[in-house]
């Protein structure tokens, strides 16, 4: 499901993810903002079409506003194309229970001891 998002004052597309292990920031949305790197021990991640991709840093505690929901999010850097993150099991299992209703391209869940609506964009790109 694809979401916008903002970082600062940047617009950034989303896809959050059950299949991705980890979160993912785009290079060059990382570099536009100037996020400080983590370097990590490169690692290569498989993605849809089966190409590996080389991650080879991390960025932590970056302060996103998903649909105006606050969280506080570590991703790694890899050259996406086409979105600018992705949101894996790393974020979605500190949801616990959610609701999807992929119909509607909705997922409803508790956070900040509130219930919160995230609603997928109406254009998905395949």
């Amino acid at each position: 499901m694809r979401v916008t998002a903002k970082i600062g004052t940047y617009e950034v597309v989303v896809l959050i993810n059950n299949g991705s292990t980890h979160n993912f920031i785009s290079d060059k949305v990382a570099a536009l903002l100037r996020l400080p790197l983590v370097p990590t021990k490169p690692f290569n991640v498989r993605v849809a079409n089966g190409q590996p991709l080389k991650c080879q840093g991390r960025f932590d505690n970056i302060h996103i506003l998903l649909q105006g929901i606050p969280f506080s999010i570590t991703f790694y850097s890899l050259p996406l194309t086409g979105l600018d993150l992705v949101l894996g099991v790393q974020w979605l299992e500190q949801l616990g229970s959610v609701v999807c209703d992929w119909k509607k391209m909705t997922m409803e869940f508790q956070w900040a001891n509130k219930l919160r609506l995230l609603r997928g964009s109406s254009t998905q790109i395949l």
